[in-house]
């Protein structure tokens, strides 16, 4: 199945359809599985890490350029929602309290 979302015009519907049908391929889940994993992953900073490092894979492993510009649409949407990289550790740094210690 094609994916929807169209990398020059953001849309909601295409973006969590193909959220859904891309946690689907990586983890061989039928689409409501899917959903639930999907909100499943959204709801921790370690889940959305998880989630990002799918979508990542898959399109590293896309071999249609128009899929794989559309995966990456997704995932630069997702990066400015905040989603993607977690490493355990404090997410944010304050750079306000470091000059102000300088």
């Amino acid at each position: 199945m094609r994916l929807q979302t169209d990398p020059s015009c953001f849309s909601i519907t295409a973006f969590l359809a193909d959220q859904v049908a891309l946690v689907a391929r990586q983890e061989n889940l039928p689409p409501g599985a899917a959903l639930l994993r999907l909100q499943e992953l959204s709801r921790t900073p370690e889940g959305r890490a998880t989630l990002m490092h799918l979508i990542e894979a898959a399109g590293e492993r896309e071999p249609n350029a128009d899929e794989a510009a559309k995966i990456s649409a997704i995932c630069h949407e997702l990066t400015a929602w905040g989603y993607g990289g977690f490493t355990g550790g404090h997410r944010h740094e304050s750079r306000h309290d470091q000059r102000a210690a300088a």
